[in-house]
């Protein structure tokens, strides 16, 4: 078995606030569709807009704070145990 014991704070926070941002795009994509077929034209864009830029700050805010407990943490009872073949 191999521990964790510790994550790049900024590293980790930058790879998964792209994946929200990306996530965040295609929500905001279909809820755009869903805007468009409704006939709320000027929602649609706020859509296409606003989901990807605040799921991506949120995921990067939150995964960096997320991060340094994990570290500190980790550093007094041990990291996450996995075992890699």
């Amino acid at each position: 078995m191999r521990q964790v014991k510790s994550f790049g704070v900024l590293q980790t926070a930058k790879i998964l606030g792209a994946l929200y941002f990306v996530f965040g795009l295609i929500f905001g994509v279909l809820a755009a569709l869903f805007s468009i077929f409704t006939g709320r034209f000027g929602h649609a864009i706020f859509m296409l807009i606003i989901p990807p830029i605040g799921y991506g700050v949120a995921g990067f805010i939150f995964t960096a704070i997320m991060c340094a407990v994990y570290n500190a943490v980790a550093e007094r009872v041990g990291g996450i145990e996995i075992d890699i073949s």
